[in-house]
């Protein structure tokens, strides 16, 4: 299991998402998506599906990034924890119009 204090933080996307509810997640080939219950959406390609998701329809409150794993930290100590395809390249937020919010 990932340590918190042991990654780097991405405050960047952590400010776009944090606070947002999970409402959909979905993965299809090597792509996973989270709907968010504002209709915003981040795609995160993948190289694996979620080795561990336990947000459930949690808020996000914190997002982690180890090398190529991805940790988002929700409510209640919940996470899920994503093996990005490209670090660096793999992460897309769109807000409820299709503009992107975050891409990196």
């Amino acid at each position: 299991m990932t340590d918190s204090r042991l990654m780097q933080m991405n405050e960047t996307l952590a400010e776009i998402i944090r606070g947002r509810t999970i409402g959909l997640v979905n993965k299809e080939g090597g792509l996973v998506t989270i709907v968010f219950n504002d209709c915003s959406r981040m795609q995160v390609k993948v190289i694996e599906g979620p080795t561990m998701n336990m947000l459930g329809e949690g808020r996000i409150e914190a997002v982690g990034e180890d090398g190529a794993e991805l940790t988002l930290f929700g409510e209640d100590d919940r996470r899920a924890i994503l093996r990005l395809a490209a670090p660096g390249a793999s992460i897309t937020v769109k807000d409820k119009d299709g503009l992107v919010e975050y891409a990196g």
